[in-house]
């Protein structure tokens, strides 16, 4: 009885422990969808409040953000080539395999047959009339019983396996069609990705034909970072605090970073920007259009969002006031709320935020101020 009443209390607790971690769960995720919100409602906010963008650049953020869903849907799509693929060839050795089994077992059949065929279907009735020894007759009889199953046997596992081999092939066609469908609808991506490239160009040209002044140019630039410096401050204003994690401070990690994508370096820190007016707050890397962009340390996703000059940004929040900011990507992979590890994939090296070439924007800010990127690189 006391067993009982253990087993009972134990039971209450696991169930107790159940529905709080469900609790927690779903506290977790309605804390995650008010902080999207927030941060949604904040770029709007930006957008009414920051500089007028004329309607070419208008629309070269809604062709940007449509290129980056056309390319997500690519990669989708590309992945499930890639498993419809290796799901047939499984299946073609698996058919291999099968036929060479069916041999086999059509082999072994028909040696059977043919010693039925020799003895003759009433060899066991002349045994049965010539015996005279009742012992020996008995042995024979289970002799003759055993041939015979092994026989049905024979045939079942043949009969069995012949339907296998025909399901296989079924689902070989099957996945045949399922490819012939997956390599249009890729086609079909890449057309749309060419007609957004096209449009996106066009646009470029109507936004650089439009800056009539390199003064015009200078101010738009200007009002593109102050925007960048109030997301930054509005988003340390607006999020949670930065729960504890189980790795060493952002602060004690100079010189010991790698870069967030391969290639040279373009454009440093400090360097004189716009005809000496401004500077640059962040590093610029060449990289290749399409090649990765990783994280440069633990953190959480806290914007991947598109942003005036910025294009694709994703930002991530490393705890003590510090941030990384990723530029002009191609794509984002990562949504807010996210959590990230050094050197994990968080998009794609793009030329999103109307650039002229591939590459990756850069920055380090600590408490809202941008840090000399170098300093944290290895």
């Amino acid at each position: 009885m006391r067993k009982c009443i253990c087993a009972l209390a134990m039971l209450s607790l696991l169930a107790g422990s159940v529905v709080q971690a469900q609790a927690s769960r779903e506290e977790a995720s309605a804390e995650l969808e008010a902080v999207r919100d927030r941060i949604d409602a904040l770029r709007v906010e930006l957008e009414r409040e920051g500089r007028q963008r004329t309607r070419a650049e208008q629309a070269l953020a809604r062709v940007e953000q449509s290129e980056q869903k056309a390319r997500r849907e690519l990669a989708d799509v590309r992945a499930r080539l890639s498993e419809t693929g290796r799901r047939q060839r499984e299946l073609e050795r698996q058919a291999d395999r099968q036929r060479a089994e069916l041999e086999e077992q059509r082999r072994v059949l028909s040696k059977q047959l043919r010693v039925a065929y020799i003895n003759g279907d009433e060899e066991w009735l002349r045994v049965a009339l010539n015996q005279k020894d009742a012992t020996g007759f008995g042995r024979r009889m289970t002799y003759y019983g055993y041939l015979s199953r092994q026989r049905s046997s024979a045939i079942e596992i043949l009969r069995k396996t012949i339907i296998k081999l025909e399901l296989t092939r079924l689902e070989i066609q099957e996945k045949a069609r399922e490819l012939a469908k997956l390599e249009d609808s890729a086609a079909k991506k890449l057309e749309d990705l060419a007609e957004t490239r096209a449009e996106r160009a066009k646009l470029l040209s109507k936004i650089s034909s439009s800056i009539d002044s390199k003064d015009a140019e200078i101010s738009k630039l200007q009002a593109q970072a102050a925007e960048l410096t109030e997301l930054v401050a509005s988003l340390a204003r607006i999020l949670p605090e930065m729960p504890a994690f189980d790795a060493a401070p952002f602060a004690g990690r100079t010189a010991s970073l790698s870069w967030p994508a391969d290639g040279p370096v373009l454009k440093n820190f400090g360097q004189s920007r716009a005809d000496g007016s401004l500077r640059w707050t962040g590093i610029l890397l060449g990289a290749p259009a399409g090649s990765e962009v990783r994280a440069v340390y633990h953190g959480r996703v806290i914007f991947s969002d598109w942003l005036d000059g910025m294009g694709l940004l994703t930002i991530i929040e490393h705890g003590d006031g510090y941030m990384s900011l990723y530029g002009h990507n191609q794509d984002l992979l990562k949504e807010v709320g996210e959590w990230v590890s050094p050197g994990e994939p968080i998009g794609h090296v793009g030329d999103s935020g109307g650039q002229a070439t591939a590459g990756l924007y850069f920055e380090i800010r600590k408490d809202g101020d941008p840090v000399n990127p170098r300093s944290w690189i290895k």
